[in-house]
């Protein structure tokens, strides 16, 4: 009696372990289908449809400032843009390898610096994305030390990284069952998105927090990294174009190292053959209506500023 009661809970345990070990799959699989602003390029990326010959990397203010219609239409190339909410240099390089794992290799990279790009993020921002990648060694490695970094049990135990997502858990199995339409489609192009924003309150806020300025860290770590990606990209014949995207003027005496980061930036160039473009004193950083906070162009000044962008890759590449 013991003894067929056991088998019947080691029957039903092994049932349970399945099921969910199947949803997981269900719901990783949905949303690696998933076309909505989490993970419409990420899967771009993984089902290699990018295959772009000029990639753009970057940061926000490469993401939300740069067209690939309007490079695309300049430069008579298929563009395609990888920017980065919030994330520093070292998530942008270790999606640049995820790409060329799925994607043939660009000729042309747009790679958007900034002054706290070089420093170690503190937390995994925006982790929804990377949930169902969450097993990618590239990934695990680049979030590993950051607060909120997904552990052993997420890794391994089925559906605990959605402990606390379950909406994007029920997208994901409505996009395996091919409901897709229960859900919206991303707003992008190629990975861009212009912000139709008015002016709002963030640098009123950041000169408070910061009255005296701010100087950002430089990470050891991350600076050997930026060069290797460079002597990288010259070896295989990728030329690169760094860039400093337009902000607005008034933020400009807040960052105490810019002139640091932007020497670096300049010599680096030289070192590896490739190429530097600072907009800091373009006149689109002196027109407050191009702007929807100090470090983000909204709309029309990004599509201004990816024109003028497009026309100068265009004179230094001779495309």
């Amino acid at each position: 009696m013991i003894k067929r009661f056991f088998k019947k809970i080691a029957l039903l345990s092994f049932l349970i372990i399945i099921s969910l070990y199947a949803l997981a799959f269900v719901v990783d699989n949905g949303l690696r289908k998933s076309r909505n602003e989490y993970y419409a390029a990420w899967n771009d990326l993984f089902d290699a449809k990018i295959n772009a010959d000029l990639l753009i990397l970057g940061s926000s203010r490469a993401e939300f400032h740069i067209s690939p219609k309007i490079i695309d239409s300049t430069l008579h190339l298929n563009s395609y843009n990888l920017g980065m909410s919030a994330w520093h240099f070292d998530m942008q390089l270790a999606r640049f390898k995820l790409y060329l794992a799925h994607n043939k290799k660009p000729d042309y990279i747009i790679h958007n610096v900034d002054v706290y790009g070089f420093a170690k993020r503190a937390d995994v921002v925006n982790p929804e994305q990377f949930l169902p990648f969450i097993n990618e060694p590239i990934l695990l490695a680049t979030t590993r030390g950051h607060k909120g970094e997904f552990d052993i049990y997420q890794q391994n135990i089925p559906l605990l990284k959605y402990k606390n997502q379950q909406s994007l858990a029920w997208e994901g199995i409505c996009n395996f069952v091919h409901l897709t339409a229960l859900y919206d489609t991303t707003s992008k192009y190629k990975g861009y998105k212009g912000n139709v924003y008015e002016w709002n309150q963030d640098f009123e806020r950041f000169k408070k927090r910061y009255p005296k300025g701010v100087k950002y860290s430089f990470n050891k770590e991350i600076k050997k990294q930026f060069e290797e990606y460079l002597a990288f990209c010259e070896q295989q014949n990728i030329k690169v174009v760094l860039l400093y995207a337009p902000e607005y003027y008034e933020v400009q005496p807040f960052y105490k190292n810019k002139a640091t980061m932007i020497e670096m930036c300049k010599n680096a160039s030289k070192r590896y053959h490739c190429y530097f473009l600072d907009y800091s004193n373009d006149s689109l950083c002196y027109q407050r209506k191009y702007f929807y906070n100090s470090q983000h162009l909204n709309k029309r000044g990004a599509e201004i500023f990816s024109q003028k962008l497009a026309l100068d890759v265009k004179r230094l590449l001779h495309l």
